[in-house]
């Protein structure tokens, strides 16, 4: 009988380490935290003092504050999902988490000092009336018909009298926004040369209607074609001008930025009647099997890729003379390094920490 029992403990403690290694794994790969893996969670209560400092104004963001804090921070009027969306239920169970532990599972601690100085950066200039919350990209009757078209949102910086506009689509696998380290630190920068920026958050997932996901990403490129067409009704609300400007896209964004301005895909700004964007900036996030057609010529191309990419971005390489051949080797900018993998953001500690400045300068030179 006690050797039965000693067995049967045996048993159990090889399933328990079992358990805890796959439990361990499932966090590691999924960037998750164990909450997700069992469908709990909730949004801690911030109180509303704790977002302010003694005269009146919003204290800073650090790295240990909840990702709830942020998430439900003022400046966002109650949008949740524009910190960083994801599904419903995983937002509830990583609010609970700080935010440097959310970045450490994610595998990008090394972007949480340009994603707090972004972060802080913004409520700065919310406070001081040059960036503002756009609730409105989606119609009422949009809404109706899927209520999570109010998740069709942006944050708008507005930039110096005669500088063009920065769209900026964060990544995220369809699955998620990744706006945190892929939106706002890309406006700071290029808000602080004079740029105006929109920085947007799309519905994602079974958000966007659809269950596959070709066609998930197929639904997210019209939410960007939706943007465009927002920002050129409201034209003169924005001070832009809609025949000059920039789409800077990051991973699945960048295929959203892809597909939108080339004439193969079937929402392009051809087939929608709305104007191209004079140049892209698809971070790794350039359609590998993207082809360019007479109709593209005028479009100037900027992008960036890693050869350790885990997503494929790299095989880029191939598509490139015959880019080169219709659009002009002048207005096609794009790289592939080694020792560079994927999600890099802005680029810091990687073998790219210029790569906005570089772009800028690319940029100002095809706008003529």
């Amino acid at each position: 009988m006690k050797k039965h029992m000693k067995i049967l403990a045996m048993i159990m403690l090889v399933l328990l380490i079992l358990a805890v290694g796959f439990v361990g794994y499932v966090y590691k790969k999924n960037a998750m935290f164990l909450p997700a893996l069992f469908g709990i969670g909730g949004f801690p209560n911030i109180k509303k003092e704790d977002y302010y400092q003694a005269d009146g104004t919003f204290r800073k963001a650090e790295k240990d504050d909840k990702m709830a804090f942020f998430m439900q921070h003022p400046v966002f009027g109650g949008y949740k999902h524009m910190f960083f969306n994801v599904e419903d239920n995983v937002l509830k169970a990583i609010a609970p988490a700080k935010y440097a532990d959310f970045l450490k599972a994610q595998g990008r601690s090394d972007q949480m000092e340009n994603a707090l100085e972004a972060f802080n950066y913004l409520i700065r200039l919310v406070e001081s009336g040059e960036a503002q919350l756009i609730s409105d990209i989606s119609s009422k009757e949009m809404i109706e018909q899927n209520p999570y078209q109010s998740h069709l949102t942006g944050m708008f910086y507005k930039g110096k009298q005669g500088k063009p506009l920065a769209v900026v689509v964060p990544g995220g696998g369809f699955i998620s926004n990744v706006t945190d380290c892929e939106g706002y630190p890309v406006a700071m920068k290029l808000h602080k040369l004079g740029y105006s920026v929109l920085v947007i958050s799309y519905p994602i997932g079974k958000q966007l209607g659809e269950t596959e996901q070709e066609k998930q990403a197929q639904a997210a490129v019209r939410e960007l074609v939706q943007v465009i067409r927002y920002l050129k009704e409201h034209e003169q609300e924005l001070s832009v001008d809609m025949d000059d400007y920039a789409i800077f896209g990051f991973s699945a964004g960048g295929m959203m930025t892809t597909a939108y301005s080339f004439a193969n895909y079937e929402d392009c700004c051809h087939k929608v009647k709305l104007p191209r964007p004079k140049v892209i900036f698809p971070m790794y996030g350039l359609d590998w099997n993207v082809k360019a057609v007479e109709q593209d010529k005028g479009l100037a191309v900027f992008s960036i890729a890693g050869r350790e990419d885990e997503y494929g971005f790299g095989n880029i390489e191939k598509s490139l003379p015959q880019l080169k051949s219709v659009l002009g080797e002048d207005n096609v900018s794009v790289r592939v390094y080694d020792n560079l993998g994927h999600g890099f953001g802005i680029g810091s500690n990687t073998v790219v920490p210029n790569w906005i400045e570089e772009a800028v300068e690319f940029w100002e030179a095809h706008r003529k």
